[in-house]
């Protein structure tokens, strides 16, 4: 779903509010007044809470699935390919903290089923391509194979998530990226059995 103008500053004012907030706070009511703009200017962009939620999470999944489809074509070691997405994902979040706020808490979406499958649907896309790099690596020499890839994503991006979640519940005291960078050099010596 590409999002027009006003439905943009609508996503990006629901994120804030959640962010700030909590989700119990975004309200039709409390999207309008950060805006500026009557409630039914809101609805005649979005139904209901339910589809601005979904319209947020539509757009991070069509966003990281971009980068991450774009990165596992490109013609690089599948390490290198890893880690340019786990670098996009650090540079995207410090840029954007509330998102990273949002998005990496998904506990926020778990008590609506829609938004729930939707929400393991993304994680699901993403293990999938990230497997398919993560194979590609073991086929080449460039990763162990002694692991297998379902495990191997999971401890390379249990922890990426973890000190996302951390930075963000710290408020983001530390810089991520540098943080980041000292995960991803003991990563790529487990990755490729140092």
């Amino acid at each position: 779903m590409k999002l027009k103008g006003r439905q943009q500053e609508i996503i990006d004012a629901s994120i804030g509010l959640i962010a700030d907030s909590g989700i119990q706070h975004l309200t039709i009511k409390n999207i309008a007044g950060k805006l500026g703009i009557t409630e039914p200017a809101i609805y005649r962009h979005f139904e209901s809470k339910f589809d601005i939620l979904y319209a947020l999470l539509d757009s991070f999944e069509e966003m990281s699935s971009d980068i991450l489809q774009r990165t596992a074509v490109q013609q690089m070691a599948p390490p290198a390919k890893l880690e340019a997405f786990i670098f996009d994902r650090f540079a995207r979040m410090s840029s954007n903290p509330k998102l990273a706020k949002v998005m990496f808490a998904e506990e926020l979406f778990q008590d609506d089923e829609r938004l729930a499958g939707k929400v393991m649907k993304i994680m699901h896309e993403h293990k999938d391509i990230i497997q398919g790099i993560i194979d590609e690596g073991r086929l080449d020499g460039s990763i162990r194979t002694d692991i297998d890839s379902l495990t191997l994503f999971r401890i390379i991006f249990g922890p990426v998530r973890l000190l996302i979640k951390q930075w963000t519940l710290s408020g983001f005291r530390f810089d991520l990226e540098e943080e980041g960078r000292k995960l991803w050099d003991a990563e790529l010596k487990m990755l490729q059995g140092n």
